[in-house]
């Protein structure tokens, strides 16, 4: 019996339009990494200040997932350019793309946590991001981090939520990401341990396709300092991923997932692709890529073909 092949995708990316990673050596740290003979050549693009080397193999033999982050591993100190990040794609993804990428919201989507920005209305936002910080590195429960973080913010009036709205912005490339997945037919959502009051307004503005996250509880126009209905945790990002995976008739190998701290470990590890970006040294371990610039924009064209 014949031994069964995938089509295989190798990618690196970088910032700026000239030196970095020639095809030939791209193909040669291939070569070297996996031990695999492709027999065609790797295409080099530019766009929108990222450049980018592609290597399709469209018959390899079946690789495991450790395999492939063993190889990815492998390939970045070998390509020794700065800030190149490599992803390597497996199957349908490889041929045609994902078709559901799933983002976290903040220090991912979003610049900054977001209940940090709350905090400094409140007086307490030394405090509030000690918490967050070390939530983000797996040290505390998540749930019980935010529970604690929102206590101080009780009292305070809730029209500060638009001050902060304004303050609350894209990390960069987000529009550029998005927009190329869009054309490419790939859905875009957001789940976020950060908070709705915040998120949706920004996701509808660039078009997202999904969208959950905590929200404050109100009384009389001031925050009560608890989550309105249930917590987003790291279990809720994983259902998401697979509850929209569902809704669009396709499996999880079909997705992306990305995100920059210990909540997004689950849904990291759930998608077919798991992507760390600027991330805390767990998530950094467990992803198949890793991002170390802060671009968006290079998410899509580490996984969207040529």
């Amino acid at each position: 019996m014949t031994e069964p092949t995938l089509p295989l995708r190798f990618t690196c990316v970088w910032e700026g339009d000239s030196a970095g990673v020639t095809p030939a050596a791209f193909l040669s740290a291939v070569v070297r990494a996996t031990g695999l003979s492709p027999t065609a050549l790797p295409t080099r693009s530019s766009s929108e200040g990222l450049s980018r080397v592609s290597l399709y193999v469209p018959a390899a033999p079946p690789t495991t997932r450790e395999q492939r982050a063993a190889w990815t591993r492998a390939l970045e100190p070998d390509l020794d350019s700065e800030g190149l990040s490599v992803a390597i794609t497996v199957g349908a993804m490889a041929q045609h793309g994902p078709a559901l990428v799933v983002l976290d919201g903040d220090s991912t989507l979003f610049t900054g946590e977001g209940i940090d920005l709350v905090a400094a209305h409140a007086g307490t936002q030394e405090e509030v991001a000690a918490i967050t910080a070390a939530a983000m590195r797996g040290e505390l429960d998540f749930a019980q981090s935010l529970r604690r973080r929102m206590e101080t913010l009780r009292g305070l009036s809730v029209s500060v939520l638009d001050q902060v709205r304004q303050d609350y912005h894209f990390s960069p490339g987000a529009a550029q990401m998005v927009s190329a997945f869009h054309r490419r037919g790939v859905k875009v959502g957001v789940v976020s341990g950060g908070f709705r009051e915040l998120v949706a307004p920004h996701a509808t503005d660039i078009g997202l396709d999904f969208v959950k996250a905590n929200s404050f509880e109100v009384a009389n126009g001031q925050l009560t300092g608890e989550p309105e209905g249930d917590i987003v945790t790291a279990e809720t990002k994983e259902t998401c991923l697979r509850s929209w995976a569902s809704e669009l008739g396709i499996g999880v190998e079909s997705c992306v997932a990305m995100g920059d701290g210990a909540n997004d470990l689950k849904m990291v590890r759930a998608a077919g692709l798991g992507v760390a970006y600027l991330a805390k040294p767990a998530l950094q371990a467990a992803a198949d890529v890793r991002l170390s610039r802060p671009n968006l924009a290079a998410l899509s064209a580490l996984t969207l073909p040529d």
